[in-house]
């Protein structure tokens, strides 16, 4: 299916691995020119030139750690300097410690904040005011299935979450008559380095091993297996482009039958 996206210029955020790299990879597979970025310095580089190679597209490499102001400011600036006006932002971000209320410090409250709720709202705040201008903008958020169903073990990410659901229908509102859509993925476990990463952690403070963690989670679902990032990324292709100008303010989960709620 021709999802009339060549030609557009897209920001991702998060993207030298995982499910943002998946984002970056199925929308330059799509034709659109692409500013990654990523905290990573060492990899950046090296995923811009991998993705050019494989799809023709130019790429642009940006390196930030999303948790500070100045980065977030530089990314979003950078982005359009060296790309061009900005059609698409996918905003993916890391995950804030894995910690129940009881144990959640107030630096990892704020951590957790800076991580998953300023990024998207500075990015969004500086980029959404061309997209409605030229009447075509699409912003999509990575956030998780914690949003939709809270994780006592994992309160401060369970709070953000919900809250960038809750920040997507606000500005999906704000912005409908005007040619935006805004929509958050909420992802269940998928097979990246990240989810082995939060095992780990999650295995530390539970006294279990990484292992057991991974299966405990790939099992979760009905589907008893792990999601693939390509899955992800053909999903993101259709809501940045011209078909999916009816989604709007949704929180679309994509998690194998995980969460139980309609």
């Amino acid at each position: 299916m021709e999802l009339g996206l060549k030609g557009k210029k897209a920001l991702i955020t998060g993207a030298s691995y995982g499910l943002g790299h998946a984002c970056a990879v199925s929308l330059a597979e799509e034709g659109v020119d692409i500013a990654i970025s990523s905290r990573h310095v060492d990899k950046i580089d090296l995923v811009s030139a991998e993705i050019a190679a494989k799809t023709g597209v130019k790429v642009v490499g940006i390196a930030a750690d999303l948790t500070k102001m100045e980065d977030l400011e530089k990314t979003a600036r950078e982005a359009q300097e060296r790309l061009g006006e900005i059609d698409i932002l996918i905003v993916s971000t890391g995950h804030p410690p894995t910690y129940p209320f009881s144990e959640a410090t107030d630096e990892q409250w704020q951590y957790g904040h800076d991580l998953v709720l300023r990024p998207p709202i500075v990015l969004t705040r500086m980029l959404l005011e061309g997209m409605r201008k030229r009447n075509y903008g699409r912003v999509i958020y990575i956030g998780s299935i914690f949003g939709i169903e809270a994780e006592a073990s994992s309160v401060v990410q369970s709070t953000l979450r919900t809250g960038l659901n809750a920040l997507t229908k606000c500005i999906a509102t704000e912005v409908a008559a005007d040619g935006v859509t805004v929509n958050v993925i909420c992802p269940g476990y998928f097979d990246t380095p990240l989810v082995h990463e939060l095992a780990k952690q999650y295995a530390t403070t539970h006294g279990v091993s990484a292992q057991e963690v991974v299966n405990a989670w790939k099992y979760s679902a009905p589907v008893k297996k792990f999601g693939k990032p390509e899955d992800l990324g053909a999903l993101i292709a259709f809501l940045a482009s011209p078909k999916g100008e009816f989604i709007t303010g949704t929180a679309i989960t994509i998690d194998g039958g995980a969460v139980k709620q309609y």
